[in-house]
């Protein structure tokens, strides 16, 4: 959660956050470091409102920054795109 993810703290070895924030969805290895990826989603009932992803920069095991960024699903336009049921129905 972005509670979690405010609270992380520069510096702190990762493997002490691994408790605290679990297991990571995927790690990118960059330039002699790497990104843990966490990701939060977000619902309303069945629907998908939006999914925070959170980022941690570690090198040399230690948190060395952290980033996060928004991700909302494309709105369904009636106007513009055709009924994914028609022809469904017998006049």
């Amino acid at each position: 959660t972005y509670n979690t993810f405010d609270q992380v703290q520069i510096g702190t070895p990762i493997a002490e956050l691994k408790p605290q924030v679990g297991r990571p969805y995927a790690i990118h290895h960059k330039d002699g470091s790497e990104e843990y990826e966490y990701v939060e989603r977000i619902s309303v009932g069945n629907n998908l409102v939006a999914e925070n992803h959170y980022f941690l920069i570690v090198q040399n095991g230690k948190v060395i920054g952290k980033y996060m960024s928004r991700e909302r699903p494309p709105a369904y336009d009636l106007i513009y795109q055709e009924e994914p049921n028609y022809p469904g129905y017998s006049p």
